[in-house]
């Protein structure tokens, strides 16, 4: 892949030494190629390749001074070459600039892909920041009332203008949900959000979405099997177009539906292409009494891979070295697959995420007896209710009426999966103090009450909401220490999520039968056993074992609690859970893990230098916004 940066000045006052200097270590970065430049007046930025795999360059400037970065890839190439009447050897750049000439930020929904980029728009004098639907590829920015800075590596913008103090928006969603929700730690160091383009000129910013999610749109078949024969179609497309040419493939394989699918369609391509990958390897974890072991065995005999298999005591899910910009679930095995594939000569990593959501992995689809009941399906409405009730042993009076309230009234159901009916009462103790949980409050009600989401039929609203959390998360986007490969998520292709959200919901999931639909499509593709599989492997053991020597260092350490003495944590609720996680006791662990992981990325960020800027050692400062 590749990365990008700039600086941009408002008042046009030419790039100083020290600006050059930010930009030179950003694209001199050990592991890259040669950087391409650009300056004009009161601009300065570049572009480098980062990775093994192949690419058209992603620098292009136009005859009018026009400039665009680019960092990813582009599937429907061939399709706007059409469209634009550009030749072949045009680079993926030059061929953006020409459809945003031509069509604004409306054309950035024309590409399909994993990117992000950087348009300058040399007639108005103001910066294009953008990233795909999903923000699979980073990007971020920050805009003084002088200027602006961007990069692709939030490490650069750190270093660049040595901003230290907490967004508190983001610690309040991190430490709850595990991820910024919009924001990073830094506060004034901003995220381009999925699916949008961001314009910054001297006197404006204008945040602009070019892709929403098909709540208006249905997709129905007159045959149930063309709804198979459509999915195993998109599924081929979306492996084809992320497996590498001329270098090793690696992939992730679990033993699970979701990467057993994806390896297997991974070799079934390489066999039937000519000059295709020349390797398939594939990285399996284990650990004590894994459930999954004897399923990715049987996906390793069936399929012509080469297999490495990981111990994941090995490589925690986190430790008290931390090393991220961002905190991070699972940063040593990331670093580990990065040296890994750096020696095998591989640049793409294929994933089954977001497979659980995309193919219906579901037991609790009552949202199908909304839809009836909207319909005015009454007697349907009923035997689905009875049927689902069935299936979740559960009443059946507390789904009709959940669904009368989507149906007929304006409610949008939560996407909390306690909040399923029958689901068993556990701990929700989150030791925010309440000022934190107040923040929290509100940012979910201006959430359930957004519009594309209040917009979205009844039944298919907890969907599209539980889609549209995902993808503002920016969940996908790569890790840290692999955004120098392709970090890539079949299930992510922009087509078939669309696809698989506009058809009907019980074609994909039934009551008893989540995956409805995926068992059937690819039927012929896995294993029987695999295919045939219930279960879903755990790695909840694996979570204990790693974090339990931080919470003991936490309950025994005679040292501060970072969280605590910063007012983000209740000290009495912590210690307390801390003592019950320990004992393997109900704690709301899966929130705690985010509380130990921040509070010891934190203990880290601050034993590190803040910055080795050369303005930042200058005295050249960008305080943060009040």
């Amino acid at each position: 892949m590749s990365k990008f940066c700039g600086i941009f000045h408002f008042d046009s006052r030419p790039a100083s030494a020290e600006d050059e200097v930010r930009l030179r270590t950003t694209l001199d970065s050990p592991g890259c190629f040669t950087p391409q430049t650009c300056r004009q007046p009161g601009l300065l930025m570049g572009w480098v390749a980062t990775s093994v795999v192949p690419q058209s360059k992603g620098l292009f400037q136009a005859p009018d001074r026009s400039v665009c970065l680019w960092d990813g890839r582009l599937d429907n190439r061939k399709q706007l070459l059409g469209q634009t009447g550009l030749s072949a050897e045009c680079s993926d750049a030059a061929l953006i600039l020409v459809l945003f000439h031509r069509n604004g930020i409306d054309g950035l929904r024309d590409l399909l892909g994993d990117w992000s980029l950087c348009i300058w728009d040399a007639g108005r004098r103001q910066i294009v920041l953008a990233s795909d639907y999903a923000g699979i590829r980073p990007l971020y920015y920050r805009r003084t009332a002088h200027g602006l800075y961007w990069s692709s590596s939030i490490a650069d913008l750190v270093r660049w203008t040595g901003l230290a103090e907490l967004d508190d928006t983001y610690v309040a969603n991190f430490l709850v949900r595990g991820s910024g929700a919009g924001r990073t730690p830094y506060a004034g160091i901003v995220p381009v959000p999925a699916g949008h383009a961001v314009t910054i000129g001297h006197s404006r910013i204008d945040d602009r979405a070019f892709w929403t999610l098909p709540i208006r749109h249905e997709t129905r078949y007159a045959d149930e099997k063309q709804y198979q024969e459509r999915l195993l179609e998109l599924f081929r497309e979306a492996v084809q177009v992320r497996l590498a040419n001329g270098a090793p493939t690696c992939a992730e394989l679990s033993g699970g539906l979701d990467s057993s699918s994806v390896v297997c369609m991974a070799d079934r391509l390489r066999r039937e292409t000519p000059g295709g990958a020349p390797e398939l390897i594939t990285f399996s974890y284990t650990h004590e009494n894994s459930p999954d072991e004897r399923f990715f065995r049987e996906v390793e005999r069936t399929c012509d891979v080469s297999a490495c298999h990981l111990e994941l005591r090995d490589y925690p899910v986190a430790t008290a070295d931390l090393m991220g910009t961002i905190p991070a679930l699972w940063e040593p095995r990331f670093r580990s697959l990065a040296r890994r594939m750096e020696a095998l000569g591989a640049g793409v990593l294929l994933t089954g995420q977001l497979g659980d959501f995309v193919m219906g992995n579901t037991h609790d689809d009552i949202g199908q007896v909304t839809e009836s009941l909207a319909r005015g399906q009454f007697g349907n409405a009923a035997r689905t209710a009875y049927a689902w009730a069935r299936a979740m042993q559960a009443p059946i009076y507390p789904i009709l009426w959940r669904s009368i309230r989507e149906a007929w009234f304006s409610w949008v159901p939560p996407i909390d999966p306690s909040d399923s009916v029958g689901a068993m009462p556990a701990s929700t103790e989150d030791s925010l103090v309440e000022r934190l949980r107040s923040r929290l409050a509100a940012e979910e009600r201006e959430r359930t009450l957004d519009g594309v989401v209040a917009e979205a039929p009844p039944g298919r609203r907890r969907r599209f909401r539980a889609a549209a959390e995902v993808l503002a998360s920016r969940t996908l986007q790569t890790p840290e220490a692999l955004q120098h490969i392709s970090y890539a998520h079949p299930y992510a292709h922009r087509p078939l999520l669309e696809f698989m959200l506009t058809i009907p919901a019980n074609v994909v999931v039934g009551p008893d039968e989540p995956r409805q639909l995926m068992r059937r499509a690819f039927a012929g593709l896995l294993p029987p056993m695999v295919l045939k599989r219930k279960s879903k492997g755990s790695y909840s053991s694996t979570y204990r074992d790693s974090l339990k020597p931080l919470a003991t260092e936490l309950l025994t350490g005679s040292g501060k609690i970072q969280l605590v003495e910063r007012g983000y944590v209740e000290r009495e609720s912590l210690m307390s859970r801390l003592g019950r996680f320990t004992q393997g006791l109900d704690c709301n662990e899966s929130q705690l893990r985010q509380v130990l992981i921040f509070e010891f990325w934190l203990r880290k960020r601050m034993a590190a230098p803040l910055s080795s800027d050369p303005a930042a050692r200058s005295g050249i400062t960008i305080s943060a916004p009040q």
